[in-house]
């Protein structure tokens, strides 16, 4: 059973080659790639659903890498390290990265934080998701009333009337009620 595809981005080979074990063993699809260019690349135009990465990867920074992922809410990010640093809660308060996991870890280390990457990773952009269509919902309920207020005081009629309008002529027109609107709005404001 398929549970999802991890994008590995490791310079150290013993290291990555623990690691990919782990994530083979637990059922994982795995890519793996060896600089922090590929690796944002790969990241982009694959379905990946998080990120192992290498505190040392090479080319970018990790830093960039992680930010660059943030940005376009890609996916979570796992930083795997040599040791720990005081910057890396400040990553994860940041939502830059999940959680970080040192090389040495114990295989229930990195299995914890993939779960959890995973899973929360997937529960963080389904959120975002819903917050922009909400936005977007209350953006446009504005311009229908304001739209709406145009109507109104142009054929001094009532709330409803104006309303009707606006749906009637958003069906003839074969538009959303949020372009005709914003068709009124910018005619006659």
């Amino acid at each position: 059973m398929r549970m999802g595809t991890i994008l590995i981005g490791m310079t150290n080979k013993r290291n990555q080659s623990q690691v990919l074990q782990q994530a083979k063993q637990a059922g994982f699809q795995i890519l793996v790639v060896e600089d922090g260019n590929n690796l944002v690349r790969t990241a982009r135009t694959r379905a990946v659903d998080l990120i192992l990465l290498d505190e040392e990867i090479k080319g970018l920074r990790a830093i960039d890498v992680v930010n660059a992922i943030h940005v376009e809410k890609i996916c979570p990010v796992v930083l795997v390290t040599q040791l720990p640093r005081s910057d890396y809660v400040h990553w994860i308060e940041k939502g830059w990265i999940f959680d970080y996991v040192h090389y040495s870890a114990e295989s229930s280390a990195y299995a914890k934080a993939i779960s959890g990457a995973l899973y929360f990773g997937k529960k963080i952009l389904e959120l975002e998701g819903e917050i922009l269509r909400l936005k977007k919902d209350l953006s446009d309920r504005k311009t229908i009333e304001k739209a709406k207020g145009i109507i109104m005081e142009m054929k001094q009629c009532s709330e409803e009337e104006a309303y009707a309008f606006l749906r009637t002529s958003s069906m003839d027109k074969k538009v959303s009620m949020e372009v005709l609107a914003q068709a009124i709005i910018n005619k006659y404001a």
